[in-house]
C-alpha cells in the first residue's frame, strides 16, 4: 500500500490503508482499465503508475507506451506524477529505471526489441521500455509495437486520432500473451464535455464490461488479500509454523493464478468522483472548490463526475425547466412500448407531429388536451435507415390510436422537389399512409407547412422565451413526457446560444455545430430534435399570439414582430 497513507499496529504487523481508487486499481486489474475520474483521484500517481509497474514486473523486456494530448503536458505534468507513483511502489530512478538516455548494455540485452533512440524513452532494469507519445507529435510512436498502451487526458483526443494510436497495440503475443495485461489499455481522464469540443470515444468500453465478472474478480481479490494478511502474520510470528506458511503460500498462489485467468481479456470501466478519495483530499477541499474555485456546472463535471449539460445561462432555450417536464406519463413508470400506455394521450383525437429532415430524421408527436400542450413521444432514424423505417416506427407505436389523423409541421426543406414529387414531406406522408407493401394504413397525414418561409433563429428564441415563460394566456402550457422523449429533452437542454449581429441589431442564434457529429451521437447531442420541436410549436396562430403591443415593444420584440409579419406560416 502507499507509503503516504495512515498506518496502524495490529498483532505486531504494520497495516497500511489504501484509498478506494488504489484498491480498485490493484484488485480489479483487468486487461483494459478505463477510469473517468474527478480531480484529486490520483489518476497518474495511482492508476497509471501502479498498472505500468505491474506491466514491467509481469512482462519483463516488453515495450510499453504512454500517450497524452500534448508532449509538454506529458513530460511536465503527467510523468512526474507517474514517477512519484513508481517511487511509492519502490522503484528508484537511476536504480530501477532511467529516462531519456541509453541504458546499460545489461538492460538492453533483456529488451525484446531493438531501440535506437532513447530520447523519449524510459528504460527499466529488466529490459522493459516505456515510449512517450502525444497527439501533437504522432511521429513519436510511428511504427511502434507495444504490449500495453497508457492513455491519459483522453478527452482531448479526437476519435480519428485515437483510432490511429490504438493499432500500435500488437506486441509479441508469443512472449507476452500469457499475461493478463498483454494487449490492453489503461485510459484515464476526467469527465468530457462534448459541447465544449471534448471527446468521449472511450465510453464505448463501458459496453464491453461484464459487471458479474468484475464482482467475482473483486471477491477473489478480497479472499487473496485475507490469505496474504495471514501469511504476513505467520511469517512475522515469533515461532513461525512452516507447514502453515507453506499452506498459505499455496492459497495465495492459487488465487494469483485464478485472478490472472479471470482478468484476462476483461474490461473495467469506472466513473469516479473526487469523493472516492475524500479521506485523503478532505471535505474542506471539496468545499473550497464549490465555494470559490469552481461554479456549480464545473463542480458537477470535474468533481462529482456528472456528464455535463450546458450552463443554463448559455442555453438557447434558457427558460426550459423542470416544470415543463413530467415523468409519470405511463402507469408502469417506464418508457412506453406503444401509445396505449400513454396516460395523457387521447386516442379518439388527432395528433400533431413536428419533423426535422436531414442526416438524422427526427419526429416528435404531441397533442393539445385543452389547458396543456403535451409532447408525448419522439422517434428518429439515423443512416442507413430512411423515412420508411421512421414511418414503420410511427405505425407500430401508434397502431392502437383510434383517430388516425396526423397534422405534420416540418422543416421548409421538406418541400424541396415538390413539383417532381421528390419532396421529403410528401415521402413521409406516403410512407405513413401506406405500409411497405403499399397497403393503406388508415392514417391521413395533413402537411401543415406547405409554402412555409424560413424560421429565423432569433425569432425562434423570442417565441420560445414567451412560450416557456407561461405568462401569455393565448399560448398553451408546454409539458414534455421526459421518459418517452429523452432525446428531444437532451437536445433542447444541450442547445447553445450564440450572439450574432444583423446590421447593428444584436440577435441570439442557435449553435448548430453539433449537427456535424457522427450519426450515433446525433439523437441526444445535436440540435436536430430541438428543430423538430421548433417546427411543431411555431405555427401561425401561436406565432401571432406573441406579437407585442407597439407601446411596449423592446428591440428584441420588434425583431420577432417583423418576422411574424413577413414570414407567417401558411397552413394548408
Amino acid at each position: 500500500m502507499s507509503k503516504n497513507l495512515p498506518t496502524k499496529q495490529t498483532d505486531n504487523i504494520d497495516v497500511k490503508f489504501g484509498s478506494d481508487v488504489q484498491i480498485l486499481t490493484d484488485w480489479v486489474d483487468t486487461t483494459n482499465f478505463v477510469a473517468v475520474a474527478g480531480r484529486g483521484t490520483s489518476k497518474s500517481t495511482v492508476i497509471i503508475a501502479r498498472r505500468s509497474t505491474n506491466c514491467v514486473l509481469l512482462m519483463p523486456g516488453a515495450p510499453l507506451a504512454i500517450v497524452a494530448d500534448t508532449y509538454t503536458n506529458l513530460v511536465n505534468n503527467i510523468m512526474p506524477a507517474v514517477q512519484n507513483g513508481w517511487r511509492l511502489r519502490g522503484l528508484i530512478e537511476g536504480v530501477h529505471y532511467i529516462k531519456g538516455r541509453r541504458p546499460p548494455d545489461s538492460w538492453r540485452a533483456k529488451c525484446s526489441i531493438i531501440v535506437l533512440d532513447y530520447k523519449n524513452v524510459y528504460s527499466f532494469w529488466n529490459g522493459s521500455v516505456l515510449f512517450l507519445g502525444s497527439l501533437d507529435s504522432p511521429s513519436l510512436l510511428a511504427g511502434k509495437s507495444v504490449a500495453h498502451l497508457f492513455f491519459d487526458e483522453a478527452k482531448y483526443a479526437p476519435d480519428a486520432r485515437a483510432a490511429r494510436v490504438l493499432p500500435i497495440l500488437r506486441g509479441d503475443a508469443i512472449t507476452y500473451g500469457h499475461c493478463h495485461l498483454y494487449g490492453g489499455v489503461t485510459i484515464t481522464t476526467d469527465m468530457p464535455d462534448i459541447t465544449e469540443g471534448e471527446y468521449d470515444w472511450f465510453f464505448r468500453y463501458a459496453a464491453e464490461m461484464d459487471p458479474d465478472r468484475i464482482i467475482k474478480i473483486i471477491q477473489a481479490a478480497d479472499a487473496r488479500n485475507k490469505y496474504l494478511i495471514k501469511l504476513v502474520k505467520a511469517n512475522e510470528s515469533k515461532s513461525p509454523d512452516t507447514a502453515k506458511i507453506a499452506r498459505l503460500e499455496r492459497k495465495v498462489a492459487y488465487y494469483d493464478n485464478a485472478l490472472a485467468k479471470m482478468r484476462k481479456g476483461q474490461t473495467f470501466f469506472v466513473n469516479l468522483s473526487s469523493f472516492a478519495n475524500i479521506d485523503i483530499l478532505t471535505v474542506d477541499y471539496a468545499r473550497r472548490l464549490l465555494s470559490g474555485a469552481l461554479d456549480l456546472h464545473e463542480f458537477l463535471k470535474s468533481v462529482v463526475g456528472m456528464r455535463p449539460g450546458v450552463k443554463k445561462s448559455a442555453r438557447f432555450y434558457v427558460l426550459f425547466e423542470d416544470r415543463h417536464k413530467y415523468t409519470d406519463g405511463t402507469i408502469s413508470g417506464e418508457a412506453a412500448f406503444h401509445s396505449g400506455e400513454l396516460r395523457r394521450l387521447d386516442p379518439s383525437r388527432p395528433i400533431d407531429g413536428g419533423m426535422d429532415f436531414g442526416n438524422m430524421n427526427s419526429l416528435v408527436i404531441a397533442q393539445d388536451d385543452g389547458r396543456y400542450y403535451r409532447v408525448h413521444k419522439n422517434l428518429y432514424v439515423i443512416p442507413p435507415e430512411s423515412l420508411r423505417e421512421l414511418a414503420d416506427q410511427f405505425l407500430t407505436f401508434f397502431s392502437s390510436h383510434q383517430c388516425k389523423t396526423l397534422h405534420l409541421y416540418y422543416d421548409r426543406a421538406g418541400n424541396s422537389g415538390q413539383r417532381q414529387k421528390e419532396d421529403k414531406a410528401g415521402k413521409i406522408k406516403e410512407a405513413i399512409e401506406r405500409d411497405a407493401q403499399g397497403n393503406r394504413t388508415g392514417w391521413t397525414v395533413l402537411l401543415m407547412s406547405r409554402g412555409q418561409a424560413n424560421i429565423h433563429q432569433d425569432a425562434e428564441y423570442n417565441f420560445m422565451l414567451e412560450l416557456m415563460a407561461e405568462r401569455n394566456p393565448a399560448l398553451p402550457l408546454l409539458r414534455v413526457d421526459a421518459q418517452n422523449c429523452p432525446e428531444m429533452v437532451s437536445s433542447i437542454e444541450g442547445a447553445r446560444q450564440i450572439i450574432k449581429y444583423r446590421g447593428d441589431v444584436k440577435i441570439v442564434a442557435k449553435e448548430k455545430k453539433t449537427e456535424k457529429l457522427e450519426p450515433k451521437k446525433l439523437p441526444r447531442l445535436s440540435t436536430n430534435f430541438s428543430d423538430a420541436f421548433k417546427y411543431l410549436m411555431m405555427r401561425r396562430t401561436w406565432v401571432n399570439a406573441t406579437r407585442p403591443a407597439a407601446t411596449s415593444a423592446s428591440s428584441a420584440d420588434v425583431v420577432a414582430e417583423q418576422w411574424a409579419r413577413k414570414n407567417l406560416i401558411t397552413n394548408v
